[in-house]
């Protein structure tokens, strides 16, 4: 059984993969660590599958797996959890943005008795909207959740074994790795590791990609917007409600004609304002099941 297994969710790096494999062997004799490295790839453009079985057969320690189809970056990093057998587990990008060599220094953290050790970047080398999304996308995520999320945007970590367990009982569809660590709360914490620069090739996170991830994770975590359209909802009865009332009255006691479009109006919001009630409570609900 390896010590150490390095999990690490790759498409399009074909330039990238001999370079990263030479820098983690290197640093695991350094080491001394018995170890594996796992790639999980999907749908590529350039001839990543093809590097990484001449890799795997030259050095059986790297291994892949092959997706049918492109299911996203945490759904890889799930299918390559699923498949380890190391004591400690690392997770990282393959674009060499995450430095091999600090692996070494996640080990070190991690064997002072944490379960999870973050990797933080000394600093971002993204541009400045992708800086600014990040950080507003943590703080409003932190704000909406029903946990608290140690939210980290970096994927550079290492975590223990029955941390891995853990991870891999949850069935979520689109797994959230970071989400999920919060939720079972082992002991955790940060170091600082070197933020390199992309080796060749593009990102494969657009800003379109970022946007689709929040929104997966706003709704896996967090059941804030049903009771925000459940206030809604019920303030706008209420208003509905209060109007009628006041329609009432003055027919009734003043003989004073309201045009009928006002009270049309006042029993479609009242009625619209229900629905979302009740949809709140359908919502919270199906919530309970899953969170």
């Amino acid at each position: 059984m390896p010590e150490l297994s390095i999990v690490i969710p790759v498409r399009d790096e074909e330039s990238n993969l001999v370079t990263l494999v030479k820098r983690i062997t290197d640093t695991m004799s350094k080491i001394g660590f018995t170890f594996e490295v796992i790639f999980v790839t999907d749908v590529n453009k350039d001839n990543t599958v093809g590097v990484l079985r001449d890799l795997n057969a030259k050095d059986d320690r790297i291994k892949f797996i092959k997706l049918s189809s492109g299911l996203g970056q945490h759904l890889a990093v799930h299918a390559g959890l699923s498949m380890t057998k190391g004591n400690a587990v690392v997770i990282m990008d393959g674009d060499l943005q995450d430095y091999p060599e600090d692996i070494s220094i996640l080990y070190d953290k991690y064997k002072e008795g944490y379960d999870v050790v973050f990797g933080i970047k000394e600093k971002k080398n993204d541009s400045g909207i992708r800086n600014i999304f990040s950080k507003t996308f943590v703080k409003v995520l932190n704000s909406l959740s029903d946990y608290k999320l140690n939210f980290n945007t970096c994927m550079f970590r290492i975590m223990s074994k029955r941390t891995v367990e853990a991870i891999l009982r949850f069935s979520e569809r689109e797994p959230s790795i970071t989400g999920l660590i919060s939720i079972i709360n082992y002991p955790t914490t940060e170091v600082l590791v070197t933020s390199g620069k992309r080796n060749a090739g593009e990102t494969k996170y657009s800003f379109i990609r970022q946007i689709n991830l929040a929104i997966s994770f706003l709704l896996s975590f967090s059941t804030k917007p049903l009771r925000i359209a459940s206030i809604l909802g019920f303030i706008i009865s209420s208003l509905s409600f209060i109007y009628l009332i006041i329609v009432s009255i003055q027919k009734l006691f003043f003989n004073i004609s309201i045009a009928g479009w006002a009270t049309i109006i006042s029993l479609i919001t009242l009625f619209s304002g229900l629905q979302l009630f009740f949809l709140f409570l359908f919502g919270e609900y199906i919530g309970k099941i899953f969170m």
